[in-house]
């Protein structure tokens, strides 16, 4: 199989990791790809960066906002001039292993709409626990991802946990995202928002670290934080994107279910009492020691 594949890459005021990302797909073992690049107004010396590549490698295209857009509208500028039928994404802060586009490909084979991989975190040795973690619990408590395979239910699963876990191992049919809505409430999980939109289609994963995956405090996830009453509401219309295709009447009951149950929930047990309160957060909690 030789299908064309456009990579995505948005830019803002990464100079400093830039360049990893880019000859990451210069050295990519598959070679029919195009690099889009949009640079989202940075004011450092990024576009400098990116012309230099531009002038030894055709396959690399740049696009420069004048005003800052955010990453949505730097997404969306991306896609516009994408050419190929499958989109796969890299931000500007990670690398692809040599054979990531390779084996994405192949994985088309299997009849997958949208495909994702295992990814190796690096940098921030502090952070890259607390995300393990994440990790531990996702594959304990929601799916195991210890082989490839087609993941079921991932409508189920997705309002309760993101399981996948970065725009870079991730790539898709190009026409899954034209009908999507990019006005994600948490800008900092775009990319939660739009698979929550696609949970209809076959998922595939790749049980393979074909991503590195930079964990630093200069990037988006670590700077934007947000209440619990906007997590709330952003956490429903994942659940209701999920739901959109069901019968309007099922779907409001199904809606308020949701919401009551994501509220407000009580677990008494004889070890503990436990009140969670909007976002899974457990703001209550007593435990009684066997003297009691």
């Amino acid at each position: 199989m030789n299908e064309k594949i456009s990579i995505i890459m948005t830019s803002y005021n990464y100079a400093g990791y830039i360049s990893e990302a880019i000859e990451s797909v210069i050295n990519q073992t598959y070679a029919n790809w195009e690099l889009i690049i949009v640079d989202d107004a940075s004011t450092d010396n990024s576009t400098d960066i990116i012309k230099h590549y531009q002038s030894v490698d055709e396959r690399i295209k740049l696009f420069v906002h004048e005003q800052n857009l955010g990453l949505a509208g730097a997404l969306q500028t991306a896609l516009k001039y994408a050419s190929a039928d499958w989109i796969a994404f890299l931000e500007s802060d990670d690398i692809f292993m040599p054979n990531s586009i390779e084996e994405k490909v192949k994985a088309i084979a299997t009849g997958a709409d949208i495909i994702f991989t295992d990814v190796e975190m690096f940098q921030d040795e502090t952070r890259i626990i607390d995300f393990q973690r994440y990790f531990d619990d996702l594959n304990k408590l929601f799916v195991k991802l210890d082989h490839s395979r087609f993941i079921e239910d991932f409508s189920k699963i997705i309002p309760k946990i993101n399981i996948i876990p970065t725009f870079s191992v991730v790539m898709l049919k190009r026409e899954l995202l034209s009908g999507c809505d990019f006005n994600s409430l948490c800008k900092a999980s775009l990319d939660y928002y739009l698979w929550s939109q696609l949970t209809e289609y076959k998922l595939y994963y790749i049980n393979k670290k074909l991503t590195k995956w930079r964990i630093h405090s200069d990037s988006y996830i670590t700077k934007d934080r947000y209440g619990w009453c906007k997590k709330y509401i952003f956490s429903v219309k994942l659940y209701y994107n999920t739901i959109k295709h069901k019968n309007p009447v099922l779907r409001l009951l199904l809606l308020l279910n949701y919401m009551r149950a994501r509220l407000i929930y009580l677990k008494i047990s004889k070890e503990k009492i436990k009140l969670n309160i909007a976002n899974n957060k457990f703001i209550v909690e007593k435990i009684f020691s066997e003297s009691h």
